[in-house]
């Protein structure tokens, strides 16, 4: 990483630490509306809307009436425009949001014929009140639901999303264009996979918002989906008293098919419910610093990437494994392996309720039997006033292939403090860690 880039990471880390600060009873609790400033557009009719997001007129404020709105193709939301539908969100005694008032719903709809991301976010676009349903499709022509996305290299996108119900019907998956079934998706994109595509997008930035919101996964496909395809990029998303439905997918940098050196994911979660939402419990929060994507193929050496996770008084309930961490990862034996990532993960305050396992933790982790994930792999692990769910599957490794001891050089896990210190400000947590996991052990 550039002096540069460490310097503007140091700068995001510490402004995160006062972000991260838990809400007080006298703050506001719930969205505070999106500026509505004129000029605006008060659109009727899936056409109306169609046309008001095709005006090239910058600022704008496009106010959808309550109604359902079906579109047979992708949107855009351009640049500094703000979608904002009719919907009044309900919330329940802890201030989570359960739903619109009926005869507010504002819905836009996908249709048979949709390829792609659905809806698709500009740099200071925001959407507000409204309900984006994706419709069942194959994966090949798949994508996100909502989408906030580098568009060429050197890009920077910014978006919010207030009080919305995002529907994802779909499982996930890969196409060539990129991730599918994805609830809301941000991500630097490297178009080279798809036919006639361009270069990387390296040293992106795309970062997003979301709150109060309602994320349905009823496929159990991933509710919310960050990553950096591109090297020297960043990704930020901050996510504040949402219920999230489906798996949760975080990693710092992900080679496909390119090289992907020195990019950062930056994930702020606070006060959310996350919760497995398909008939089966689905795999929780899968965490990664670094990793070759699982689309076979060969991929270049994945290196130097980073993801740092801190969670405050989050809830995640229902899955088969509530968080799964690795600092590397590999996924397939023709690739140049995951070295020297790093994942440092900060959980306060959450209550994890698995069926399986509450902790998978991993230095380092390989899905090739007899290969290393690569070397240098670092899983950082603090973990304080956490409730688990009693006695369950969970697994603390340094470096692993297929559950075996793998070999590799300077794969870690660390968990900050002492056996005794996580003991007893943590409960429920069955097994614990071994002691030479934790750094006053080392």
């Amino acid at each position: 990483m550039s002096h540069r880039r460490f310097a503007v990471w140091m700068v995001r880390l510490t402004c995160a630490a006062v972000l991260m600060t838990p809400l007080s009873g006298s703050e506001r609790s719930r969205s505070e509306p999106l500026s509505t400033a004129s000029p605006s557009i008060v659109v009727t009719t899936a056409a109306e809307l169609v046309a008001a997001l095709s005006s090239d007129t910058g600022d704008l404020t496009v106010v959808v009436q309550p109604g359902t709105y079906q579109l047979n193709h992708s949107i855009e939301v351009p640049d500094h425009v703000r979608l904002v539908g009719g919907g009044t969100m309900l919330y329940d005694e802890s201030d989570l949001p359960t739903g619109f008032v009926p005869e507010s719903r504002t819905v836009i709809a996908a249709l048979a014929g949709v390829t792609g991301d659905f809806v698709t976010l500009g740099d200071g676009a925001s959407l507000q009140g409204l309900v984006i349903q994706d419709v069942a499709r194959p994966t090949l022509t798949g994508g996100g639901v909502v989408v906030v996305s580098s568009r060429q290299p050197g890009d920077s996108v910014s978006a919010q999303i207030a009080e919305c119900e995002i529907i994802n019907p779909n499982p996930t998956g890969s196409a060539p264009a990129g991730p599918t079934g994805r609830g809301l998706l941000a991500l630097t994109r490297n178009p080279r996979p798809t036919p006639g595509g361009g270069a990387p997008h390296e040293r992106s930035d795309v970062s997003v918002r979301l709150t109060h919101s309602i994320i349905r996964s009823p496929a159990n496909g991933s509710g919310v989906f960050g990553i950096n395809f591109a090297a020297g990029s960043h990704v930020d998303i901050e996510l504040r008293r949402n219920v999230i439905g489906g798996q949760f997918n975080m990693t710092g940098g992900a080679s496909r098919p390119d090289s992907v050196v020195g990019s950062t994911l930056m994930l702020q979660s606070i006060g959310n419910l996350y919760r497995s939402d398909g008939a089966t419990p689905s795999l929780g929060w899968n965490l990664q610093g670094g990793t070759d994507a699982p689309i076979g193929g060969t991929a270049g050496e994945t290196l130097n990437n980073r993801l740092w996770v801190h969670s405050v008084d989050d809830r995640l309930e229902g899955f088969s494994t509530t968080i799964a961490a690795a600092a590397g990862r590999r996924n397939s034996a023709v690739s140049a392996g995951a070295s020297s990532n790093e994942l440092d993960l900060i959980v306060e305050g959450a209550r994890l309720a698995s069926t399986t396992t509450d902790l998978q933790l991993r230095g380092a982790s390989s899905g090739v039997a007899g290969m290393a994930a690569g070397d240098g792999n670092e899983l950082r692990v603090t973990i304080r006033q956490v409730t688990g769910s009693g006695p369950r599957t969970n697994d603390y490794v340094d470096s692993t292939a297929l559950g075996v001891p793998a070999p590799g050089v300077g794969n870690r896990l660390l968990i900050a403090g002492s056996v005794m210190a996580f003991s007893s400000t943590n409960e429920a947590i069955s097994p614990m860690p071994d002691a030479r996991f934790f750094t006053a052990e080392r």
